[in-house]
């Protein structure tokens, strides 16, 4: 098996919970502006609204991004939280398949990028875009 079909192979996971393939209850506003101390599972839940609503982005570096600056307390701790537990696993990938984070990290970003429906930002050489 390549390296290439392995990196895949264990960036689906990744992905799958990165682009908000998870399942929440129906609320009447948005978790993320109802969470204070949230745990992973609950900034998961609350990722697919945020993304939707533009305060939050997918990298290049595989990580997601506070659109804006001046974002609120829990929009940080969504992305603190989960980028923690991408950090984990890309690191556990690595360590596994005998290669460098970083190269996790950009295989990563490249597919949670491409993956970023329409209209979602990202964030590519330097700057926020909304993608097309």
């Amino acid at each position: 098996m390549s390296l290439n079909t392995v990196l895949r192979t264990a960036l689906f996971s990744v992905v799958l919970l990165s682009i908000g393939f998870t399942t929440s209850a129906v609320l009447s506003q948005p978790v993320y502006a109802q969470a204070n101390n949230m745990t992973l599972q609950q900034a998961m839940s609350a990722l697919p609204d945020a993304k939707r609503d533009g305060l939050v982005g997918e990298t290049e570096t595989g990580y997601l991004g506070a659109v804006n600056e001046e974002s609120d307390a829990r929009i940080e701790q969504i992305v603190r939280l989960i980028n923690s537990a991408r950090r984990a696993e890309y690191t556990s990938i690595a360590q596994r398949n005998n290669i460098a984070v970083a190269e996790v990290e950009v295989l990563a970003g490249q597919r949670a990028i491409d993956r970023t429906p329409p209209g979602q930002y990202v964030h590519v050489n330097g700057r926020w875009l909304r993608k097309p």
